[in-house]
């Protein structure tokens, strides 16, 4: 569970430095591919988002602090 949320927290500040550096190109083809990887990042944000509601509905988990943290993290957009 703790790997998921810190997962989730490195694709947010990977996701913020992406923004950044979109702010800041000029050129095109590293705007296309830095607009892949943030739509990559989002894509992978749903991922964990689908994880975190299937842990949810596991039968005997214990820990359901944990898995209300990273479905909080998992709905807060990525920095765009």
């Amino acid at each position: 569970m703790a790997s998921l949320c810190h997962e989730m927290d490195q694709l947010r500040c990977r996701g913020a430095q992406v923004v950044a550096d979109l702010g800041r190109c000029r050129e095109e083809r590293l705007l296309l591919r830095l607009k892949r990887e943030l739509q990559q990042l989002q894509g992978r944000r749903k991922e964990l988002r689908a994880c975190a509601y299937q842990l949810r509905s596991s039968v005997g988990l214990r820990d359901s602090l944990a898995v209300a943290f990273l479905e909080e993290l998992t709905r807060r957009p990525l920095p765009c």
